[in-house]
């Protein structure tokens, strides 16, 4: 059952997603380079139990990305 929760917006940046991360795939395995290739189809994975509405949409871990985080500051590393 398609997840019922999504915008049309939000479906199509899914399946854009899973297309892009499957091509990806394929090129990690031709290239022999298996943990990128293991972590894209984690990713593809990801998008399509969202997309078929077996795992949730969680919007508020989004926008908790670490490779985008713009309003917390870097914390200094302790020893």
């Amino acid at each position: 059952m398609p997840n019922q929760t999504l915008r049309q917006s939000e479906i199509d940046s899914l399946q854009y997603i899973a297309s892009m991360t499957n091509e990806l795939v394929q090129m990690a395995e031709a290239s022999r380079f298996p943990m990128i290739s293991y972590l894209l189809g984690m990713a593809y994975a990801e998008a399509f139990d969202v997309l078929r509405g077996a795992r949730p949409a969680r919007h508020a871990q989004l926008s908790g990305n670490p490779m985008h985080a713009k309003d917390s500051p870097a914390q200094p590393r302790r020893a």
